[in-house]
């Protein structure tokens, strides 16, 4: 089904219990959409898992909002490899089949990753997957390069749930990665138990951090990022 091109989701629609609908005489709470509750596979980390990993969606951004810049730096600094599985939405997805290639978010003032071009998937450009096991040097303020040790999946340390797929098409999809967007610009300090509900869906996970985000900042509009997530799962 298409979700009225998920119109709604990229506008400045507030879901929160605090939002209001002005009228003539009064202004009074919009009601939240009733959906059932998430359900929350807990991730089990393997014993042999590798310290520092970042299985996640990027945002992009600055460093205090991107958990793949964070975990490089940590990697870096701390001179320990780093497991990652994660994707990046880019403006510069036609990258080289060979060589080495560099990754950067399409978000301003975002990281710079130098990796091996084998380790990036791109299945669902323009969002890139970068994945396997790396050693980290920093080269720049916010640029790091990747060697890789391996390029073995570590699927234990996936998130489970729908994925993209699923999640865009759902009858009720509008309505609950709206209120999943809502409910991060309003608490980002849930951002992991969010990553536990919906990184299994790294699209749409992004779109809602992106929207998030926007929702977030001076004026409050939601940029056009659930579209962007779902469209091609919706004949867009």
């Amino acid at each position: 089904m298409r979700l009225r091109s998920l119109a709604l989701l990229t506008t400045a629609a507030v879901l929160a219990t605090s939002a209001c609908v002005p009228t003539s005489t009064e202004t009074r709470p919009q009601p939240r959409p009733s959906v059932s509750e998430e359900e929350v596979t807990p991730i089990a980390t393997p014993d042999d898992a590798p310290e520092i990993s970042v299985v996640d969606s990027s945002p992009g951004g600055a460093k205090e909002t991107d958990p793949l810049w964070q975990g490089l730096a940590k990697a870096a600094q701390e001179k320990k490899p780093i497991y990652l599985k994660t994707w990046v939405h880019t403006a510069n997805p036609d990258l080289p089949t060979s060589g080495q290639v560099t990754v950067t978010a399409d978000s301003p003032n975002s990281v710079s990753v130098t990796v091996d071009a084998a380790n990036v998937n791109r299945d669902q450009s323009p969002f890139l997957r970068i994945q396997g096991l790396f050693d980290v040097e920093e080269v720049g303020t916010s640029a790091y390069t990747l060697t890789t040790v391996n390029s073995d999946d570590i699927p234990e340390l996936d998130p489970k749930g729908p994925d993209d797929k699923t999640r865009c098409t759902a009858a009720d999809a509008q309505d609950r990665i709206n209120l999943a967007a809502d409910d991060l610009s309003a608490d980002p300090s849930k951002r992991e138990e969010f990553r536990q509900q919906w990184g299994a869906s790294p699209q749409v996970w992004w779109g809602i951090q992106m929207t998030a985000k926007s929702l977030s900042e001076e004026g409050g509009v939601a940029g056009d990022y659930l579209t962007e997530a779902c469209g091609q799962y919706l004949g867009q």
